[in-house]
């Protein structure tokens, strides 16, 4: 045969082999993703002369990662929302427009509905909650728009911040499907050390990096719960019917998405799964990093990626926005950062070398995080080139404002506002699921300075729980001395038991008297204040005493204590789980901020029963009460911000809210879990 017809035969045997190579990476042929392109930067919007204006459209479009194409909701065309750069006194104006349509199903109240209606929600800024501004039970329903208007005032924390979806019943769905964007109030210039100089904008954006967390692609290896796939299911999403393709290896492709042999399950990067980012060595470079979900945690460190060990310099220098007091070395190595939340670094890698950022959830962290989902993986690459090359960093940072003074050394006794958030064991805050907007659970007085304890009675379950508006201030851990929740996972009811294991005297409204038994391993968890007084392993989840936050990590059964100034802004704040799956089904309350004299009325207790208390002689809040043993209709309140309300008026107040509605809650409450766990 002649060797040009050889040759011939071989290059179409080549192009054939790559065609058919090609081919296979599709619906009816699929293979594993691979990633690993160049990192990009979200689309930046900057404001200019005090403003900005901007219009975001939701609409469903398409998401594509190397070979797949995915159909889901994002704004202006981009599962990563363009980033808002703003400055202190800005003015913004957000026209948001809903191009989603129907079918919009609804299935009832606390479920998961509504997946083509949506709002917007800026995740830690400090501004009012009152329409046109950051409120939340704006609903927009499809072919609705919205004109928000945001100010920045001139204390307002400089940091990172960022916004996505908020409607209740959609916000899991929409958010996990990539209704999220980064919101950066810069510095200013002249309160900067020479560090913090060399990684800002506007002088130095190219080492200013923003560092998007999105659980684009949860669909195998990983709870039930968070699959994607589910989740669509739960909500009733028709956007992206995987179950339409065939595989050619047998079973929809769907099916092919959620086996855990093939490997779907990334959290990407500014839409990217594990791209790579190159650097040079002895540069410093500021990464902003957001968990940008609302389920599971990630546990970030920065490794050499052919010894394993920890690499580069790498220091935190702010959490959820809020600069610490000086930049510090990461504990044990990790940044935790449960869902919703940011942290700042500063990273200097003085030797040239190949690095991975990623998510590394170790069994030595297990008893501070608890029982949640916890990711691992591979967020970033990072190739780092040139000489060994030493950089000394300043740890000076700027001052935070007077509002988010330390609070830490006000006598307990000075503090006129105290409440407890009681988390329940299933999805209720307070022993109550979410009612309505102004069904205030607390009110406060604005000026006056709040004192919370978080208490979790859960054992087992853990929560990342959520304030709007206000940043508040880590002052200690305490020994937990609350009630303790059994949960009857098919009903979601609960029973409350006391430290003895008795049941509790006080339940809560309309307590259904089925005694539901406490788990086996009821105190696998226990041991959070003596842990978080010792430090060091197995401390990883705990916040530490004196950082501002906009979100804590809870731990069962566990006790936190918070400190906060409401100091400008009028009106609700929401309160609410960011595992946004207990959000959207209950998780969530209302409080609200008053001008100081206002009737301090709200409805605190569930019935009888006020949150924390378990036996008759329980006093509300923890304190010393003059009387230890009110009568068993009565439980005295001993602060002057939280008026004294017997049960009876308490108990008419729920009542007449809730008399209609909760029973029916609960039993659709109960079907969502049957359906989540079978």
């Amino acid at each position: 045969m002649n060797k040009h017809v050889i040759i011939v035969f071989v290059l179409i045997g080549v192009l054939t082999v790559t065609s058919i190579g090609e081919f296979k990476c599709n619906f009816t042929h699929p293979c594993r993703l691979k990633g690993g392109e160049y990192l990009e930067q979200p689309r930046q919007i900057r404001s200019t002369n005090g403003s900005l204006t901007l219009t975001l459209t939701v609409d469903v479009g398409d998401f594509n990662v190397d070979w797949l194409t995915l159909r889901r909701r994002m704004y202006n065309g981009s599962v990563v929302g363009p980033t808002w750069s703003l400055r202190q006194g800005d003015h913004v104006k957000v026209r948001l427009v809903n191009k989603l349509t129907y079918p919009n199903p609804e299935f009832g109240h606390n479920k998961q509905q509504f997946p083509n209606s949506t709002n917007l929600h800026t995740h830690g800024l400090h501004i009012s909650s009152k329409a046109p501004s950051d409120n939340v039970f704006i609903h927009l329903h499809p072919g609705q728009e919205f004109n928000y208007k945001y100010y920045i005032e001139p204390l307002h924390p400089s940091g990172s911040y960022w916004y996505h979806a908020h409607k209740h019943g959609s916000s899991l769905l929409q958010v996990h499907g990539g209704l999220a964007g980064f919101i950066i109030i810069e510095d200013e210039i002249s309160s900067l050390s020479k560090t913090l100089k060399s990684v800002s904008c506007p002088l130095n954006c190219e080492h200013d990096v923003q560092l998007l967390f999105q659980p684009l692609l949860l669909y195998s290896n990983i709870p039930r719960m968070f699959k994607f796939t589910r989740i669509q299911d739960q909500v009733g999403d028709l956007t992206d019917d995987l179950n339409r393709y065939n595989v050619s290896t047998g079973g929809t492709f769907r099916q092919w998405m959620e086996n855990d042999n093939n490997g779907v399950d990334y959290f990407t990067t500014n839409e990217k799964i594990e791209p790579v980012l190159n650097i040079t060595t002895g540069q410093v470079k500021r990464f902003r990093l957001a968990n940008a979900g609302g389920g599971p945690t990630l546990e970030i460190e920065l490794i050499d990626a052919s010894s394993g060990k920890p690499a580069c310099e790498v220091y935190e220098i702010a959490i959820d926005g809020v600069y610490l007091d000086e930049a510090r070395k990461q504990r044990l190595n990790k940044t935790f950062l449960m869902p919703s939340q940011r942290c700042d670094w500063l990273v200097i890698c003085s030797r040239p070398g190949k690095y991975m950022l990623r998510s590394n959830a170790e069994t030595a962290d297990e008893l501070s995080v608890g029982d949640a989902v916890r990711w691992s993986g591979t967020l970033l690459t990072i190739n780092v080139k040139g000489p060994k090359k030493s950089t000394k960093i300043i740890k000076t940072l700027p001052k935070r404002p007077d509002f988010l003074s330390d609070f830490r050394n006000v006598p307990s006794e000075d503090i006129k506002g105290k409440w407890i958030l009681e988390l329940s064991p299933a999805f209720g805050l307070n022993r109550e699921y979410f009612t309505c907007e102004q069904y205030y659970r607390y009110k406060m007085e604005l000026g006056v300075l709040q004192e919370w304890q978080i208490i979790n009675t859960s054992p087992l379950f853990p929560h990342p729980m959520h304030m709007h508006i206000n940043h508040f201030q880590i002052i200690n851990f305490q020994p937990y001395s609350g009630p303790i929740g059994a949960l009857d996972f098919r009903t979601l009811e609960w029973t409350m038991y006391g430290q003895d294991n008795q049941t509790c005297f006080y339940q809560r409204f309309n307590y259904p008297n089925d005694n539901i038994p406490l788990p086996s391993n009821l105190h696998h968890f226990s041991g959070h204040y003596d842990r978080w007084v010792a430090g060091g392993k197995g401390t990883l989840a705990y916040a530490e005493a004196g950082e501002f936050r906009d979100v804590v990590w809870v731990p069962p059964l566990s006790n936190i204590t918070i400190r906060f100034l409401p100091r400008k802004f009028l009106g609700t704040v929401v309160v609410h789980c960011h595992f946004l799956n207990d959000g959207d089904t209950g998780m969530t309350l209302t409080t609200e901020i008053v001008p100081q004299g206002s009737d301090l009325s709200a409805a605190i207790a569930s019935g009888d029963a006020y949150p924390g208390t378990c036996n008759k002689c329980d006093t509300y809040p923890f304190s010393n009460a003059a009387d230890p043993c009110p009568n068993s209709k009565t439980i005295s309140t001993v602060t002057n911000a939280t008026p004294t309300i017997t049960s009876t008026t308490s108990s008419a107040s729920v009542r007449s809210i809730n008399s209609r509605f909760l029973l029916i809650y609960m039993l659709l409450f109960g079907t969502y879990l049957h359906l989540m766990i079978t």
